[in-house]
């Protein structure tokens, strides 16, 4: 549900990251107390006691309008990502952790069918980037595809709905659907730790996360004890995105917000190859089975290719600790506390496209 794996030069070496929880702590370890967001008009307007359920569907979806389109990793990351902004009127409802379908224009030249829509994660806390209450934001990755022989890129391959939301410019209209997903909503415990694993445009979530309670000032921002914990991967440091929210959010509310970053073309791991968001998980498997022990909750985001990388990592520290992972992510499970949103690749390119 972001957007589209680039196939570009670097391609096997991103698709290679994408694919590359503890004993309890005898004592609880005591939570930090809430502190203030930053400075701000207080927003209240948009507070639910669950989450929206789709007012717009494919077949009567909402025509929103392009604010802005923006590029959102710098200069020598290698592709194309961007954070989209668009205009809803305030009429398509969502939370924090929801995603929103994208009816790009045209027909499908296998079907002769009008395109299906795209699932994208929204990006924004629910009260919009700007705090109005009236829009919702992507993070797009622009899908190509490069022919690995003559290094050519194919257009009649490349994400329908990527490059059409990346090539928007302001005040198109572009339809919309939903908002929908309850599986990776922010705990109901205003203490409870958040552990967020992401890699490229997986980070859309957590973005909205992190605005709402670091950032915004809101009743959940005012409520929250616990500690957020961002283990964001990329192949190169041009490749980190919202470098300024991460910055904001540690500002705002020191020792609740860390940012742990794996950078796989400039960093090593413990064996002196590159390091993946897994191996950092490797590195931080006591504090992370530790928070897990004490309630924290787990989300996974980004490319189906990091799912087995991520969770070979979490067996292998949980059966260091004499546990049975398969018992062990059961329960998390059951406790609804480990979240997962994973989209598959269609050849060289996501099905988000």
């Amino acid at each position: 549900k972001a957007a589209a794996k680039p196939a570009d030069d670097d391609d096997e070496e991103e698709e290679e990251e994408e694919e590359e929880e503890g004993e309890e702590s005898e004592e609880e370890e005591e939570k930090p107390a809430a502190k203030a967001a930053a400075p701000g008009p207080e927003l209240t307007f948009l507070e639910y006691t669950e989450a929206p359920k789709a007012k717009f569907k494919p077949t009567a979806p909402l025509e929103s309008t392009v604010m802005s389109v923006k590029r959102a990793i710098g200069p020598q990351a290698p592709g194309e990502i961007c954070h989209v902004a668009l205009q809803t009127g305030g009429r398509l409802p969502y939370v924090e952790g929801q995603s929103i379908g994208v009816l790009p224009p045209g027909t499908d030249a296998k079907t002769n069918k009008p395109h299906q829509q795209r699932l994208y994660s929204i990006a924004s806390s629910r009260y919009g980037d700007d705090g109005g209450g009236t829009s919702v934001s992507l993070c797009v990755r622009r899908a190509v595809y490069v022919d690995p022989e003559t290094g050519a890129e194919d257009a009649a391959k490349k994400g329908v709905c990527s490059n059409y939301l990346c090539d928007a410019k302001p005040g198109a209209a572009v339809r919309i659907t939903g908002a929908v997903g309850k599986g990776m909503l922010l705990p109901d415990d205003d203490g409870a730790d958040i552990i967020m694993v992401a890699t490229g445009t997986g980070v859309a979530p957590f973005h909205g996360f992190i605005q709402r309670l670091f950032v915004e000032r809101t009743p959940a921002a005012a409520a929250f004890r616990g500690r957020a914990w961002l283990l964001f991967g990329g192949p190169t440091s041009d490749s980190i995105l919202y470098p300024g929210l991460w910055a904001a959010a540690g500002q705002n509310k020191p020792g609740q917000f860390e940012l742990t970053l794996a950078i796989s073309r400039e960093q090593n791991n413990a064996a002196g190859t590159r390091m993946y968001v897994q191996d950092r998980i490797t590195e931080r498997a006591d504090e992370l089975f530790e928070r897990l022990a004490g309630g924290a909750h787990l989300y996974l985001c980004g490319l189906k290719g990091m799912q087995p990388g991520i969770e070979a990592a979490l067996e292998a520290a949980a059966v260091a600790r004499g546990l049975d992972f398969k018992a062990w992510l059961k329960a998390l499970r059951k406790e609804k506390r480990y979240h997962v949103e994973v989209y598959q690749e269609i050849g060289r390119a996501s099905c988000r496209e």
